[in-house]
């Protein structure tokens, strides 16, 4: 019973991920142009969504699914592939096509809202669970031989990688040239996505390993979240005071939407005030809880953990 409980909310989200044609004769064709149900969209999530509930099986098999992942967890995986169904499949992601702020909204969903919901949901652990044992055990031989690979993702793993990484993605894809390109062409699209949520994805990693069990990182966690926070209030400053809007693309796009009295200069400085301030909110309000969560430590330990 108690399995089923848990895996009622992920099962929920396979089946409206699965069958989006499901719902199409509901609405007709006004659902069809609200709704982005494209298959490189949805059926990675689908994926997603089934290699982690096979995961949570074999685990409740095993009788160690409590100590590993218990009901929050699941409940926060959950949470976090809904908020990718928001940011990539509703009515969003058509609104993205026309106004600068809503996509600068869907790029701060796949930045601060889904990466640490599935860092939370031990999505990493989960999912190595998905595959039989003797694969697991072959996937772990090879991964100890393969020392180039191993060693490469190690240094990529490193807080000054993730920092810098983050970061050019972040600088890069909202520079007009690139912004332009991406928008203008579905599979780079696809890659300006990816590569917002995979960065933040080891972004989160790092910031939430503090309240991991082992306690540490809370120096490396606070570094990036006070250098992110500058870095989007930058960001979102040099948006809200421009003279003129960046974004051409936007500008030719804004006055044929039904939000006729907003204009494209507008448009950026409300994205700009976004990027501002809800985003510097989300990196302030975490940097208080790691900066509590260490001063709730001993004495002895707190010093070991900034220099971590």
């Amino acid at each position: 019973m108690q399995e089923h409980n848990l895996l009622r909310p992920l099962l929920s989200l396979s089946l409206l991920l699965a069958a989006p044609s499901a719902f199409a004769h509901i609405s007709g064709e006004a659902i069809d142009h609200a709704w982005n149900f494209e298959p490189e969209v949805v059926l990675p999530l689908l994926l997603m969504v089934t290699a982690y509930v096979a995961g949570i099986r074999h685990l409740q098999r095993q009788g160690i699914r409590s100590r590993i992942v218990g009901v929050s967890r699941c409940s926060a995986f959950a949470l976090g592939i809904l908020v990718l169904v928001i940011a990539l499949i509703s009515p969003l992601d058509r609104l993205a096509e026309f106004l600068f702020s809503a996509h600068m909204t869907q790029h701060l969903i796949l930045m601060l809202l889904a990466p640490p919901l599935l860092v939370l949901g031990r999505m990493d652990v989960v999912l190595l669970w998905t595959f039989p044992l003797p694969l697991r055990r072959w996937t772990g031989q090879q991964w100890h031989k393969a020392t180039r690979l191993h060693f490469a993702v190690e240094l990529l793993s490193q807080p000054i990688s993730v920092w810098l990484l983050a970061s050019a993605v972040m600088w890069f894809w909202h520079v007009p040239g690139p912004y332009a390109w991406a928008f203008n062409n579905s599979y780079i699209h696809i890659i300006e996505h990816l590569s917002f949520f995979l960065t933040s994805l080891a972004f989160w990693a790092l910031v939430l390993r503090p309240f991991s069990r082992n306690k540490s990182g809370h120096g490396t966690a606070l570094m990036l979240l006070v250098g992110f926070m500058l870095e989007s209030s930058l960001l979102g400053a040099l948006l809200v005071f421009a003279g003129h809007p960046f974004y051409q693309v936007h500008a030719e796009h804004v006055s044929r939407h039904f939000l006729s009295d907003l204009s494209p200069l507008q448009d950026q400085q409300l994205a700009g005030l976004i990027m501002w301030i809800p985003a510097g909110l989300v990196y302030l309000l975490m940097s208080v809880a790691v900066f509590a969560d260490l001063l709730s430590m001993p004495q002895s330990q707190q010093a070991g953990s900034l220099k971590s």
